[in-house]
């Protein structure tokens, strides 16, 4: 047999540090980063021990902001007034803790732990109770399937309902259409996009040509919404990632109707006698 004659063994020189293996590594991520944005807080004084859960942004850079309970804070103009005028949401006992609130200009949409959605009707300054109403229309699809899963159902100025469902990294847009003939409404998916990086959604609202998905570094994707609800594209238009300096949790955000996107964080803050609170702050 002629076994074939191998040279000898090549010795490697090829090192990735000294290539710039990390440097290119580094550049690709750079490339994939997030835009950054400085934000700053807002100053807002809250009622006497508020702690909130979520955020939504209404009418004339009005903001509200609620516990899972129903306790709420309304700020009339993020822009002007930052003194919150406390409330309660009241009819949602039995619908289970609230999941989210998206305020348009006719009404305030609640999803509800149960799956449940409620009606309240808009806010305004000098209400300190306001009653909401379960809406007879189907649970949305998936949301009770998976516990971590995030939603949001907005009303339209036409009358419309709009909802957001984010599991993971997949969000999907569904609209509400009567049924035939008097049959039950059904929520048909109008579209559906997938968070760069496979980030896992923590909040997601729409209003009536945009997508808000925000994730848990607090970085914002915002996609174009066609009239039929659909993404305009597949990836996101708009993507900022905030700068704030400290450790904060990010925990809400809403789309304010100048295009900012405001959040809601919360961050440990030592106090008198050394004793450190947790403090709750919206930033722009």
């Amino acid at each position: 047999q002629n076994e074939p004659k191998w040279g000898p063994k090549h010795a490697g020189t090829h090192d990735f540090d000294s290539n710039g293996g990390h440097r290119r590594l580094a550049e690709m991520a750079a490339a994939t980063a997030a835009p950054s944005r400085p934000v700053v807080p807002v100053p807002v004084q809250w009622p006497s021990a508020f702690e909130p859960d979520m955020l939504t942004c209404g009418p004339q850079a009005s903001v509200a902001a609620f516990t899972a309970s129903g306790l709420g804070a309304l700020i009339p103009s993020v822009a002007e007034s930052k003194v919150a005028s406390e409330f309660t949401l009241e009819g949602l006992i039995e619908l289970g803790m609230a999941r989210s609130a998206t305020w348009s200009n006719t009404s305030m949409m609640i999803v509800t732990a149960s799956g449940k959605i409620a009606s309240c009707p808009s806010l305004r300054t000098g209400l300190d109770k306001i009653t909401c109403t379960p809406l007879a229309v189907p649970a949305l699809p998936g949301f009770l399937l998976d516990e971590s899963a995030v939603a949001s159902v907005s009303e339209l100025d036409d009358g419309r309902l709009r909802a957001v469902v984010g599991t993971g990294g997949f969000v999907s847009l569904y609209e509400l259409r009567e049924g035939a003939n008097d049959e039950t409404p059904t929520w048909h998916e109008a579209g559906f996009v997938l968070v760069p990086s496979n980030d896992k959604a923590t909040t997601v609202t729409a209003t009536r040509n945009r997508l808000l998905v925000t994730v848990e570094d607090g970085t914002a994707y915002l996609w174009n919404l066609r009239r039929d609800g659909a993404p305009a594209s597949t990836k996101p238009t708009r993507t900022e990632a905030p700068v704030a300096g400290g450790r904060r949790s990010w925990q809400s955000a809403c789309l304010l109707p100048s295009g900012k996107v405001l959040r809601l964080a919360s961050k440990w803050q030592r106090g008198k006698g050394g004793v450190e609170n947790m403090k709750s702050e919206i930033l722009i």
